[in-house]
């Protein structure tokens, strides 16, 4: 009823199901928001469903037997089932002859956004998978290992100057730079429409939920892994970061299961009012991140782009597929 009042299911979507319902006006809303554009690159799912997490028919029917409401919370929920390939480093060499501090302000920007609808896995997180394994090897096994070109391969442009940009001098520096080549122009507009959407809004974690949104969720969150990546940025496709990340990907999800990315609840028993308000909300917030991923994938075809022509300029094998398969992300 509350998104028939808002307009964004219709009478005609009604088949006597309201599951169909619900389903046909989201699907609907997704697809006037950009989520066609943004699944060339994005590999997962957004979702309106009953549980933040997967159940048994047997722990369903017990939740239910527990629960002293009359009707549980629905939850918007956004995944990924893959990792989307982002190698940077051709881009970052092209906008550095642009400008000295234009790759640290792109990358401030596009990594900043990304991280308000996913878990972004870069050079951050791979320098932390390197620190903890390198803390028991011999001088011998360092040498030898991958670990320590995590820190070396990360190039000069982002370490001299990445601490010196806040997110909002960076979009400034975007916004007066104009690089000389077209595919960079276009590039940094796709970034700043990201940017746009983006504006204001915050990463919707499951650790935001307390007890009073979602009865058992300390103790649920106490046992899931962490969310799977939506995206693996990386500065070459077979660099140290691509390396500790296939390494992480092997044992996601082995000891519990893993987070969502995004998780908004929507409780139904209260006023149509409050109601409403929490679901404009909720839709509102899937808008933003929809048109911002739809952006952001225009972005990363050019730096896929890039890439692939860098590689032809080194006489190297292109090896990024058009559409990102379930490479980034491996189930056991």
């Amino acid at each position: 009823m509350s998104l028939l009042r808002l307009g964004i299911c219709r009478p005609s979507d009604w088949s006597g199901s309201a599951v169909d319902f619900v389903e046909r006006g989201f699907s609907r809303f997704c697809r006037e928001n950009g989520a066609d554009k943004a699944k060339k690159v994005w590999v997962g799912d957004l979702r309106i469903a009953d549980c933040l997490f997967e159940l048994t028919e047997q722990e369903r029917n017990q939740l239910e037997a527990d629960s002293d409401e009359p009707s549980q919370p629905l939850f918007f929920i956004g995944d990924y089932e893959a990792a989307a390939s982002i190698p940077i480093g051709a881009t970052l060499t092209a906008l550095e002859s642009e400008h000295d501090l234009l790759p640290a302000a792109f990358y401030q920007v596009l990594a900043t956004n990304l991280y308000k609808w996913m878990r972004v896995y870069d050079y951050l997180d791979a320098q932390q998978h390197a620190e903890m394994w390198m803390e028991d090897m011999s001088d011998e096994e360092l040498q030898a290992s991958v670990y320590r070109k995590v820190a070396i391969e990360i190039p000069g442009c982002i370490t001299q100057y990445s601490k010196e940009l806040t997110p909002a001098r960076a979009r400034d520096l975007l916004e007066q730079v104009q690089p000389r080549r077209s595919s960079l122009r276009q590039l940094i507009q796709y970034i700043l429409e990201m940017d746009d959407c983006g504006q204001g809004r915050e990463h919707a974690w499951p650790g935001h939920l307390t007890e009073k949104d979602v009865p058992g969720i300390s103790d649920w969150l106490m046992d899931a892994e962490s969310s799977r990546p939506g995206c693996l940025i990386t500065w070459y496709e077979d660099d140290a970061i691509n390396a500790c990340f296939d390494e992480e990907a092997q044992h996601m999800g082995e000891n519990g299961a893993c987070q969502p990315n995004v998780a908004i609840p929507i409780p139904l028993n209260q006023s149509p009012k409050k109601l409403d308000k929490q679901v404009i909300h909720v839709f509102d917030h899937a808008a933003a991140m929809l048109r911002s991923l739809a952006s952001a994938a225009k972005a990363v075809e050019i730096i896929r782009e890039l890439y692939d022509e860098y590689l032809g300029k080194h006489r190297l094998q292109p090896g990024l597929p058009a559409e990102p398969s379930a490479a980034g992300i491996r189930d056991e």
